[in-house]
């Protein structure tokens, strides 16, 4: 629906619809291919009811240029006095000089004053740095918010794009969650490898009570643990009080054994000895070699939220030998922020299966989710982009 108005020499008018080419084509199918693009934008709240956006043209009227009418001859005129000469028209580039001032002054009643900056404001690299996200990582972050504000479509030219707006933050909350996956799920045979004090043997009773009794599946818990003096009695434990069959084996040998004699219905968690860079290369080759090969095999790291950022990703790294597919956090009570889950998910591509926050079981084992890491991040920005968390 239009809404017009004059301006000088320029006819201005705005064009409501549902979306911002409907209203361009209903624009130039009134004013002509020749009318100029002013503004587009969402519509106002008092104009809602006419179009969801508005766009505003304006388009130029035909210049006439009067001729001065020939002066009336008298039958003796004593000495005929000459015509006043007429104007010149304007030339061209004084035509378009001027056209180009007028549609200044009118863009510049429909732009609205820009915030003002507030003195030290950091951008949003500086303070995911600041939360704990590497910095190579949020620099990149910042760039791939800017890329997402750089629209296909007609570019909004009288609303400005202020670190407040609504534009910076969705980009950035799109961003944050275009970096992480998460896949809250288990195998019906999963195995938790990580280094020691990770928490392995108590998420992995968190898993089979949320995941597997809870939800009518029969369990079974296998210590591979033989490192460690008594290091099985710990799942023995919980694997009593659950009332679950357990199983302590010493070989990757009576591993297999023991994962093809498990009945097809029943669910099988598996834990493994806390390995060390050296004791993984000696002790643990074997036991790296058969899960790296086991494709029927869930493995997922257990890392803690609270480890520095210089030794995460040699952890890691470290146990990319076992082929794992998931990551889980534990510990996230000790940290101030999401901000090592989120940096070695985004740097691993690896989704996230679950979180812990406690060592109460099962209670304090939540599925990783997008919106609980973003939250986390989010919390740590300027004030304006916390409106979407």
């Amino acid at each position: 629906m239009p809404n017009a108005a004059k301006s000088g020499n320029l006819y201005v008018k705005s064009f409501f619809a549902a979306s911002v080419p409907a209203a361009m084509e209903q624009a130039r199918r009134e004013l002509g291919a020749d009318a100029l693009l002013l503004n587009s934008r969402e519509a106002p709240a008092e104009a809602r009811h006419l179009g969801e956006y508005e766009v505003v043209f304006g388009a130029w009227p035909e210049l006439q240029f009067a001729t001065p009418a020939a002066p009336v001859a008298t039958a003796a005129p004593p000495v005929p006095a000459p015509a006043p000469a007429a104007p010149a028209p304007p030339s061209q580039a004084e035509e378009v000089q001027h056209r180009v001032h007028e549609i200044r002054q009118i863009v510049g009643r429909f732009r609205p004053a820009a915030p003002p900056r507030v003195s030290g404001e950091l951008s949003v690299a500086d303070t995911l740095i600041h939360s704990g996200v590497d910095t190579e990582l949020a620099q990149d972050i910042e760039r791939g918010v800017r890329r997402r504000l750089v629209k296909p479509s007609v570019l909004d030219i009288a609303r400005p794009h202020g670190a407040g707006s609504p534009e910076v933050q969705a980009a950035t909350v799109s961003e944050l969650a275009s970096r992480v996956e998460v896949r809250p799920e288990i195998g019906r045979i999963t195995a938790l490898v990580g280094p020691t004090g990770s928490g392995k043997t108590t998420t992995l009773v968190k898993l089979a009570v949320s995941e597997c009794l809870r939800q009518g599946h029969p369990v079974r818990l296998i210590s591979a643990d033989n490192l460690r003096i008594g290091g099985a009695e710990q799942l023995r434990t919980y694997a009593n009080i659950l009332g679950v069959p357990f199983q302590a084996v010493e070989s990757t040998v009576a591993l297999a054994q023991a994962i093809d004699s498990t009945p097809a219905n029943t669910w099988l968690l598996i834990d493994t000895p806390g390995f060390s860079a050296a004791l993984l290369d000696d002790l643990g080759a074997e036991l790296c070699t058969f899960l790296s090969r086991r494709q029927d095999i869930d493995t997922h790291v257990v890392l803690t939220a609270s480890t520095d950022r210089a030794g995460r990703a040699h952890i890691t790294d470290r146990f990319s030998r076992f082929r794992p597919g998931k990551l889980i956090f534990t510990r996230l009570d000790e940290a101030s922020s999401t901000a090592t889950v989120f940096c070695e998910a985004a740097r691993t591509r690896m989704p996230l299966s679950f979180l812990c926050h406690g060592q109460s079981v099962p209670e304090d084992l939540a599925p990783a989710s997008k919106e609980l890491i973003v939250d986390s991040l989010v919390r740590q920005l300027p004030l304006s982009l916390q409106a979407v968390a």
